[in-house]
């Protein structure tokens, strides 16, 4: 079993560290939240990773730092479009031993960014469950050459990948000490104002 001993590191303005980062949490997220949050280091490795871009190219930060109202919604978005099963291996709970790392100011959900757009990372004939996979080879190759491009720089970053969701992306949390076959993960839920 992992065990979390907090840091007590702080969550940090992201667009402070790296201006250049895109920031789109979903219109209404960004009615209350004007930009993302993550723990110090996590957001220190994005920008690193980000400076190992292609000239022009960026990331969009989808998601990081979330509260718990957040998660749970999102849970049971996913539970009403599949079923509470499929969501389960999608979604992290929203409470418990195992909830998210978003919660923890540990994750990110990324993608990359160029002349004011997404670049193409998935493919409108797979389903949502193969695009989500980061190793996919039915995605054409094209489509392949840019998660590459993206895994390359956040690995080299020191940021962990979880497998079933290519732009989801952590260090610290339970989940990254569970794929590093750590013990301890060193960061918890945190709780914001």
């Amino acid at each position: 079993m992992i065990k979390v001993k907090e840091c007590g590191e702080p969550l940090v303005d992201i667009k402070k560290l790296c201006p250049d980062l895109v920031i789109d949490l979903g219109s209404r997220r960004m009615k209350k939240e004007k930009t993302a949050y993550l723990r110090k280091t996590v957001a220190e490795m994005v920008c690193k990773a980000k400076s190992h871009l292609p000239k022009g190219m960026t990331f969009v930060i989808n998601d990081a730092w979330r509260p718990q109202y957040v998660q749970e919604r999102i849970f049971q978005g996913f539970a009403k479009r599949f079923s509470i099963k499929e969501a389960e291996k999608y979604v992290a709970p929203f409470e418990g031993r195992r909830v998210s790392g978003h919660m923890a100011g540990a994750a990110v959900d990324l993608r990359l960014w160029k002349n004011g757009r997404k670049i193409p990372m998935k493919s409108s004939k797979l389903t949502y469950q193969e695009n989500a996979k980061s190793f996919q080879p039915k995605l054409p190759a094209y489509i392949q050459k840019n998660r590459q491009i993206m895994f390359n720089v956040l690995q080299k970053a020191g940021l962990s990948n979880f497998p079933k969701e290519y732009w989801h992306w952590s260090y610290g949390d339970v989940w990254w000490a569970r794929r590093k076959k750590k013990k301890i993960a060193i960061y918890g839920v945190v709780k914001k104002n």
